[in-house]
């Protein structure tokens, strides 16, 4: 069972994360939010349970304080110690990302960064970075 760790600070973070979690069909999700965008994190919620049937838990997270961020990333880390799990750090804010890229990028998690514009996926996994076109839908 794989879980998806997303970060959502806007409503264009909405369908960013859409697109990952359709993508990679996690059992659950956490979405990673800031306190104004705790509406989107619903919406998102839903739309989740509605395409997948994959519950989400909702985390609220500073939006630019990192060191606040770097101590909610560590302890989601520490809870996701024996799940498999992918960081999808396209969302939240410029310091949401870099505070969970750094927690999670040394351990065993898979990271993804999500291009809309050029419809493509970038990973990392076990075997180093690569790349990915998105599939149509």
């Amino acid at each position: 069972m794989q879980t998806l760790v997303c970060l959502l600070s806007q409503p264009t973070d909405i369908g960013l994360n859409l697109e990952a979690a359709l993508e990679v069909n996690p059992h659950s999700v956490i979405i990673c939010h800031t306190k104004e965008s705790e509406q989107e994190a619903i919406i998102l919620q839903i739309k989740l349970l509605d395409a997948l049937g994959a519950h989400a838990q909702l985390v609220p997270v500073p939006a630019f304080d990192l060191d606040g961020i770097q101590d909610i990333a560590e302890q989601l880390f520490m809870s996701l110690q024996n799940r498999q799990s992918v960081l999808h750090y396209t969302g939240g804010t410029k310091p949401m990302a870099l505070g969970f890229f750094e927690e999670f990028r040394g351990s065993g998690c898979s990271l993804l960064y999500t291009d809309l514009a050029t419809r493509t996926l970038w990973w990392r996994g076990p075997e180093g970075f690569y790349q990915k076109p998105m599939q149509q839908r």
